[in-house]
């Protein structure tokens, strides 16, 4: 096991975007630090984007690293990255459970950070988060949009009271509001996985994030966003009616699990949401027809 106590994991994970993956991939060979350990998780892409990512890293058999875990199909290693490719599509929880589960056991780090494969980041940005890092935290640069730099994607998220819907805050004056930190970048240290957690895997894709910050809080931990680095988001203008939808469940389930006696409102409200997303489906197939 490799002990070294200032490194950082980086965990993000690929379904279907190979151009995302290797954008990343040639943005982190330039930050100013280079002590950290990548894991690219792939959930198990349909589209060959993870073989495209193994002739990219110029992964060969040599390189085959084995891994405890009955979710994993295979796994590489050559110098700081890991290639580990998923049996199934087990959610965005699931895939970047991977690497936390194997803290202590392979490897050691102090630090942890989740990060969409559709960001760039700054030189400097890895540096300044080890640096004014501030214990019992999870933390996150300033959040731009990649395609207008000079816009800010997102400083925190909060979660409507009566509703349960989240909504981006985009104002330096709010810091005070965060409800949760999006899984677009959430950085924090052993001790926060320690005290916090894995990610809730029940989830698949949205509102693990919200969940997992809100057992924070319960936990004393503290929601922080650096505004010293930023980083730049791909911003998802057009997702589907099956992710609206399973975004539309998690949301009952989170509902579910903390705030049960809003179930009625939660429930009402989403069925509309629901409804409304499929008539556009509908109207969207047929314009494409």
């Amino acid at each position: 096991m490799k002990n070294n106590y200032n490194s950082c994991s980086i965990i993000t994970v690929n379904y279907n975007s190979f151009l995302y993956t290797k954008n990343l991939i040639k943005n982190l060979e330039y930050i100013s630090t280079k002590n950290f350990n990548l894991f690219i998780i792939d959930n198990f892409s349909d589209d060959n984007s993870y073989q495209k990512i193994l002739n990219f890293l110029k992964f060969s058999s040599k390189n085959i690293f084995f891994l405890e875990d009955n979710k994993i199909l295979e796994s590489f290693k050559k110098n700081n990255i890991f290639l580990i490719r998923l049996k199934s599509n087990y959610g965005y929880s699931a895939a970047v459970n991977i690497p936390l589960n194997m803290n202590d056991k392979i490897y050691l780090s102090k630090f942890f950070w989740i990060i969409n494969n559709d960001v760039e980041i700054e030189v400097n940005t890895l540096d300044i988060l080890k640096k004014e890092y501030i214990p019992n935290s999870i933390t996150t640069p300033m959040v731009y949009d990649l395609n207008n730099k000079n816009n800010i994607q997102s400083l925190g998220c909060t979660v409507n009271s009566l509703l349960l819907t989240t909504k981006n805050l985009k104002n330096l004056n709010n810091f005070n509001k965060i409800d949760y930190i999006s899984g677009v970048s959430l950085f924090f240290d052993k001790n926060v996985l320690r005290i916090n957690g894995n990610l809730p895997e029940k989830y698949f894709m949205y509102y693990e994030d919200v969940d997992w910050c809100k057992k924070a809080t319960s936990n004393d931990i503290k929601l922080l966003i650096n505004t010293n680095t930023k980083i730049f988001h791909k911003k998802n203008k057009n997702i589907d009616f099956k992710l609206k939808f399973t975004s539309i469940l998690n949301r009952l389930r989170f509902c579910l699990k903390f705030y049960p006696y809003k179930i009625p409102s939660v429930f009402i409200y989403s069925m509309f949401g629901l409804i409304y997303h499929f008539i556009k489906y509908l109207l969207n197939l047929k314009n494409v027809k």
